[in-house]
């Protein structure tokens, strides 16, 4: 070890793993999604160090990117720029690297003076030289404890051996084949999220059940447009199993109070198990990475925009075939047309109070569905919670907006009415209602910290890049930046 290492992890670690990398290394880029999973699954248990091994011949770009990261250490955030570098195998263009500065808020002119006059070039060699000396001749080269690792490159065999060295005796029986289910629980995370608590392994705590909800925000998010609009596309006709459900279940039972509700419970459970986009279900989650400038209001209007559009068509379709196709014999086709009458006869400030409290419900309904594990328990949780939405005489959106249009569709409201009466009040209520609720929770019962092995500055953007969206921030800094280039030759071609 030496001052000038960049180390991951705490000084009294009981053991230190040292990497000498390239970042243009195709293997390595296989390899750092396992490095991470295995300091996210250690934690404080080993102290990471990162050396530069660049394979010059083979990977031309690779001494530029590794001065780059050191460039980035300079100023404080080599990891940032580690991660941004093995992320980005396909981006070691000098343009690309002063873009990954940018992306990290760095001083990026120095930066670059630093790039073009080779100031870390000396630093990079000096990594290599060691990696020679100790015994490197390829990358990734591991060494855990000072020992060289000569075993497979996969997940399993390395933590194995990291466990082994420092006698980490919790990690090496969670690797005994009888603990095999255990282990891959605890460390199937994708995104970083926990998938068994810490503390107590059955049971999350609240910072953990964040994480959680985060890493399901991130994906959200992250989706393109066309995924978001067949899932929320799915996700709206499978509301209309609820609005079935519950018009056959009611007319069969006409002389038991709330039998019907029974059944309401059902389009919310399809929906939730499989996967789809549901406005004010799916749409909370993305506001706890709004909340701590995770991710910016604009993107957060796409989610809401395109799922809420897709979801009221997938519920106005269903509406469709049951008004027009006779699915309905006469009597459920009368219950059925009640619910929305019911729905168009409450006033409008009851309707946005009353979807005030269902958006709460939705809300708490995700935070403890991210806080069970097994897949009766989601059910258990959504079918309890859901059905208060009916036994109360709350509204959801979409639910509601398949009760309304079925009125349109046989003729009984127009369009216009049903939008600015019932819709309007109700997406309203559910969206503040939610919020509320995921803010509260946001604040009060968490961290704020997004994965416990990264630094959340790294992902946090600035007040104008939260507000305005990264896109068109970009367009005014560069309309900026060539105005003020217009400007600058305008003042020389004078002077």
């Amino acid at each position: 070890m030496s001052d000038s290492d960049h180390v991951r992890g705490p000084d009294d670690a009981p053991v230190m793993v040292v990497e000498y990398g390239d970042f243009e290394c195709p293997y390595c880029g296989d390899f750092y999604p396992i490095v991470r999973r295995i300091l996210n699954r250690l934690g404080r248990q080993v102290r990471f160090v990162f050396r530069h091994f660049p394979l010059t011949e083979q990977h031309p770009r690779a001494p530029k990117a590794a001065e780059a990261a050191e460039a980035a250490g300079a100023q404080g955030r080599f990891w940032e720029m580690y991660d941004l570098l093995y992320q980005n195998q396909d981006a070691l263009s000098r343009s690309d690297l002063i873009r990954h500065a940018e992306e990290l808020e760095l001083d990026v002119e120095r930066f670059t003076d630093e790039l073009d006059r080779g100031v870390y070039e000396e630093r990079v060699e000096d990594d290599f030289q060691s990696g020679i000396r100790s015994g490197a001749r390829g990358t990734p080269t591991f060494f855990i404890d000072g020992e060289r690792y000569d075993g497979a490159h996969e997940f399993e065999p390395l933590i194995q051996a990291i466990a082994d060295a420092g006698e980490l005796t919790e990690v090496q029986q969670s690797l005994q084949p009888e603990n095999r289910e255990l282990r891959e629980t605890i460390d199937r995370s994708r995104r970083g999220a926990p998938a068994a608590g810490e503390a107590v392994r059955d049971r999350f705590s609240a910072d953990e059940i964040f994480q959680r909800v985060t890493a399901t925000a991130d994906e959200e998010i992250e989706r393109s447009t066309r995924l978001l609009f067949f899932s929320g596309l799915a996700a709206g006709l499978s509301v209309g199993a609820t609005f079935l459900a519950r018009a056959a279940m009611t007319t069969a039972y006409p002389n038991s109070v709330g039998m019907g509700n029974l059944l309401y419970p059902i389009g919310f459970v399809m929906i939730v198990i499989g996967s789809y986009q549901l406005f004010t279900e799916n749409t909370l989650t993305p506001v706890t990475l709004v909340l701590t400038r995770l991710a910016s209001v604009p993107q957060l209007l796409r989610l809401w925009g395109i799922v809420l559009a897709a979801n009221v068509i997938g519920a106005g379709i269903t509406a469709y075939l049951l008004a027009r196709t006779g699915i309905f014999d006469p009597t459920v086709a009368d219950t059925a047309r009640q619910f929305g009458e019911h729905a168009m006869g409450t006033t409008w400030t009851a309707l946005f109070y009353k979807g005030v409290f269902a958006g709460g419900l939705v809300a708490t309904m995700v935070w403890l569905v991210h806080a069970a594990r097994e897949t009766i328990s989601r059910v258990l949780i959504i079918y309890a919670i859901m059905i208060t939405i009916p036994i109360a005489d709350l509204f959801h959106c979409v639910v509601g907006a398949c009760e309304v249009l079925y009125l349109v569709f046989v003729g009984a409201e127009g369009i216009v009415s049903v939008f600015t009466h019932f819709f309007v009040p109700v997406v309203m209520g559910n969206t503040l209602g939610g919020i509320v609720f995921v803010a509260l929770v946001n604040f009060s019962m968490t961290e704020n910290r997004r994965f416990p092995e990264y630094d959340r500055q790294r992902f946090e953007l600035s007040w104008f890049q939260w507000l305005l969206g990264m896109r068109l921030f970009r367009y005014l800094r560069e309309r900026h930046d060539r105005d003020e280039q217009t400007k600058t030759h305008s003042s020389e071609r004078q002077d």
